[in-house]
């Protein structure tokens, strides 16, 4: 497997759901796209669009797929009442479920083996030896390459490490939100284990293209967001204000300088961005 790229693609927007009003087609040209520029790394999981962002990437990649770093996450399951409803989604780290995951998620990526198989979520009903003697089990089987752990706290990556090999943990931090990085990095670096950071421009916010006064539609996931309402909103808006002063201080773009700080941090090795056309990839050139 190739070492990921400090820029990892994240693929969240090709399951169409939770991300506004885009035009798909824009997704798959920066895909392709990034692939020219020297990124290799790509994330997605079974639960964007239930299968769904995992299929598109296969057949946007094509034969490429095999050469490249392709990451998805597993450990959930779903019940929807009709092709139009919300589903509801259940954490399910059971070894049964866990299987049948990496099998789907290879059968959808049109892969022999997957680079990065994270667990997408703790999952407090199945003891943490069941689920990890089930990866044990897939990675010897050569199912997948790595095993790595998302949105895990410290004590439960502790837990899942007494069963086995992480290579990758998986979990949010930017400039304004870092408290689990903080917590968790020492151990990471202790043992080797890349962290992959996402939400780095925290929901947009660093971007700095919002003023407060944005109501978003029921298709965007900011619309459910506490941060995203009434004071809330405006207090958070004035930071990024005074973050992105000192980002241009510093000749940055503020999305660069929220990056920037991040990949300087020893224990992260990538950083996941959401893209949804070239124009946003371009943003992101310094990184290339």
């Amino acid at each position: 497997m190739q070492v990921p790229s400090k820029i990892c693609f994240g693929c969240e927007a090709l399951g169409g759901t939770d991300w506004g009003d885009f035009d798909i087609s824009f997704v798959e040209e920066a895909v392709l796209k990034a692939v020219d520029y020297g990124v290799n790394f790509f994330d997605t999981a079974a639960v964007y669009g239930l299968g769904l962002s995992e299929t598109r990437l296969s057949a946007i990649l094509g034969p490429m797929r095999h050469q490249l770093c392709i990451a998805t996450k597993g450990g959930m399951r779903w019940e929807q009442a009709s092709p139009n409803t919300r589903a509801n989604v259940f954490k399910d780290s059971s070894p049964q479920n866990i299987e049948k995951n990496v099998y789907d998620s290879l059968r959808r990526l049109k892969l022999d083996t997957l680079p990065i198989f994270y667990v997408h979520w703790p999952d407090k009903s199945t003891p943490y030896q069941k689920t990890f003697d089930a990866l044990n089990n897939l990675q010897e089987k050569q199912l997948i390459q790595s095993i790595g752990v998302s949105n895990f706290n410290l004590a439960e990556l502790k837990q899942a490490l007494s069963h086995a090999k992480i290579k990758y943990v998986q979990l949010p931090a930017n400039i304004m939100e870092h408290a689990q990085l903080d917590s968790i990095s020492s151990l990471c670096l202790e043992k080797s284990i890349n962290i992959i950071a996402y939400n780095v421009l925290y929901s947009g916010l660093l971007t700095g293209k919002f003023d407060g006064t944005e109501i978003f539609p029921e298709n965007d996931r900011r619309s459910r967001l506490p941060f995203f309402q009434g004071e809330a909103f405006t207090k958070v808006v004035k930071k990024t204000v005074e973050l992105k002063k000192f980002a241009n201080t510093l000749g940055l773009a503020l999305h660069e300088y929220a990056v920037s700080e991040l990949l300087e941090n020893k224990s992260v090795s990538s950083t996941i961005i959401g893209i949804k056309d070239i124009k946003q990839l371009d943003s992101f050139h310094r990184f290339f």
